[in-house]
């Protein structure tokens, strides 16, 4: 897909605010709402929206632990890991990377006991190391375009 700077002028307002209505963006950037919703479609049809979601302040409930958990596994034992993390409740992102860890979970649980339970299941496939998140300085930061 070829953007131009409309394309990117769209983008640029749904990142500071994904509920702006068509027409509002419309007005800001000069097209019609409806020129606004065919553009933010293509952009969806492309992958480059992938989607819109609510940010939710898991402390509000009750969500105590803001934890990430570095993970080392041998390569052998990273499909069985995947699976297990499926199951599991509190992850809301899970970093594949390089180096000596090679997943970052970040979970948000209610009780050291959950977090207990986790490193037990988690010590069946690799070492971990646990850093409790203190404060998050930059929790979304939109790159403008």
């Amino acid at each position: 897909m070829q953007l131009d700077k409309l394309h990117y002028a769209i983008l640029n307002e749904l990142q500071s605010d994904a509920r702006s209505s068509n027409a509002a963006i419309g007005r800001k950037i000069g097209l019609t709402a409806p020129a606004v919703a065919e553009r933010i479609k293509k952009l969806q049809e492309a992958g480059i929206i992938k989607g819109f979601s609510a940010v939710v302040d898991y402390s509000k409930l009750e969500y105590i632990h803001n934890v990430l958990i570095a993970v080392k596994l041998q390569p052998n034992m990273i499909a069985s890991f995947l699976k297990e993390t499926e199951k599991i409740e509190g992850i809301v992102k899970m970093i594949h990377t390089t180096g000596e860890y090679c997943f970052f979970l970040h979970l948000f649980l209610k009780s050291v006991e959950e977090l207990t339970v986790l490193l037990d299941r988690f010590g069946k496939f690799g070492d971990t190391i646990t850093y409790s998140i203190l404060s998050v300085p930059i929790d979304y930061k939109p790159i403008h375009f």
